[in-house]
């Protein structure tokens, strides 16, 4: 995931972490925060996954890190089948230039990232694709998809789901067996979680401020307001994304307690929300129905700025 400008300054406040486990990361004084943020989804699964480890010290114990072609790519397509049963077939390419390339040569125009809706509430030609998302999307009327795969760290391959057997579109990368293990390993551990739905419906962590689906929550406010927004939280010891454009990821497991104080902050806001006047304003997200969307307030900075003080902040 490339950070958009607009992130950049929020990207930077982000403590510098010596560990983490689970859905929780520790900086360097020993403070521990709760990740809305999940490295863009890749830590959906949380850090740690388990048997990653594992993984990584058998391939390398025998010497299969070279990326030469081997039969470890198609285990990745063999246990995409698992998760995507439907699908005529799939690519996988060492990153996203690699994947967007292939599908522009394929169609004969340039296609970006920017042409793959997220969250998508029609068919389109591109799509990206979520976990755990129960929505009457039929993904088969999708001529290219993007699923966003756990994966431990920004290395990881990219999968292109395709709809329509094609002739076309070039082969998948040759990957190292051990990158194409720990895909395995992650897809695998994903379907279990799918299968198992133990997580934590979310319930409780409701706003305004931003639309529930699933686990995600899609923020409705513009970019300022949410600057304050994550630096507030990370006062409260909650990681939210750098930029409102990317989804917050409600964790699989937590307690309760961990997000209280965070959500008497939040309620407060509401409060100012609720009494300011605020009219509502689809420009500042094209994609949410006009009283779906706030239009920018100074009173909501203001209310964000002056929460420390009613926590001892």
């Amino acid at each position: 995931m490339i950070f958009k400008a607009e992130g950049m300054e929020n990207k930077n406040l982000i403590p510098e972490i010596k560990r983490s486990r689970g859905y929780f990361i520790y900086d360097t004084k020993g403070a521990r925060y709760l990740d809305f943020y999940q490295d863009s989804g890749r830590a959906i699964l949380g850090h740690r996954m388990e048997g990653i480890t594992r993984v990584v010290k058998s391939t390398v114990a025998r010497g299969l890190t070279a990326a030469y072609p081997s039969i470890y790519t198609n285990r990745i397509e063999r246990v995409l089948n698992l998760l995507l049963p439907d699908v005529a077939e799939f690519r996988v390419f060492r990153n996203l230039e690699r994947a967007l390339a292939a599908i522009s040569a394929a169609e004969g125009c340039n296609v970006s990232i920017d042409s793959f809706i997220d969250f998508p509430t029609n068919k389109s030609n591109f799509g990206i694709w979520r976990p755990f998302l129960n929505t009457s999307i039929n993904w088969l009327g999708f001529k290219y998809f993007i699923p966003l795969l756990p994966f431990p760290g920004d290395f990881g391959p990219v999968v292109l789901a395709v709809n329509k057997l094609n002739t076309t579109l070039a082969a998948s990368d040759n990957l190292s067996p051990m990158i194409c293990d720990m895909m395995v390993k992650s897809i695998s551990s994903l379907i279990r979680h799918i299968k198992n739905d133990n997580c934590i419906d979310g319930s409780e962590i409701e706003s305004p401020l931003w639309d529930r689906i699933g686990p995600y929550l899609r923020f409705k406010m513009e970019e300022d307001e949410y600057s304050v927004l994550f630096k507030k939280a990370l006062k409260y010891s909650i990681l939210l994304p750098p930029e409102s454009s990317s989804p917050g990821i409600i964790p699989c497991n937590y307690e309760p307690g961990q997000i209280k104080e965070f959500m008497k902050m939040i309620g407060l806001v509401e409060s100012k929300l609720s009494w300011s006047g605020l009219r509502p304003c689809s420009a500042m997200h094209p994609h949410l129905p006009a009283n779906e969307s706030y239009r920018k307030s100074e009173a909501m900075r203001n209310d964000l700025s002056n929460q420390g003080s009613n926590y001892g902040c």
